[in-house]
């Protein structure tokens, strides 16, 4: 049975695009907002700059596919939340969780040519 990086690489090779593009998302941005969880600052801060990290991915998943975009949203969305609910931290479980919200609001619509 696969689980973590083998079942997102098979699931992104079957959506098609560019695997290693989304997978350098995934991490980039899963990276940053780990990051941002674990510093030490003021939760007000934190959650503008993860306003910003938000918005940026949009606009950069914005460039994939739908499906892949949308796979790409969904699987650091469930990452972090488990993420969230190990933190020991308020401040961690608080930016970790918004960035959850942040990426289940978001929707990839398909453009139509």
């Amino acid at each position: 049975m696969l689980a973590g990086p083998e079942l997102y690489g098979q699931a992104v090779a079957f959506l098609g695009g560019d695997g290693m593009h989304n997978s350098e998302l995934y991490r980039k941005y899963r990276q940053f907002i780990e990051g941002l969880a674990d510093e030490r600052r003021s939760t007000e801060l934190s959650l503008t700059t993860l306003h910003a990290l938000l918005q940026q991915f949009e606009s950069e998943a914005g460039a994939l596919e739908p499906g892949a975009a949308g796979f790409v949203c969904d699987e650091i969305a469930d990452q972090l939340e488990h993420e969230a609910l190990r933190a020991t931290s308020r401040h961690r479980r608080d930016v970790l969780l918004a960035a959850v919200k942040g990426f289940d609001g978001m929707s990839f619509a398909v453009v139509k040519s």
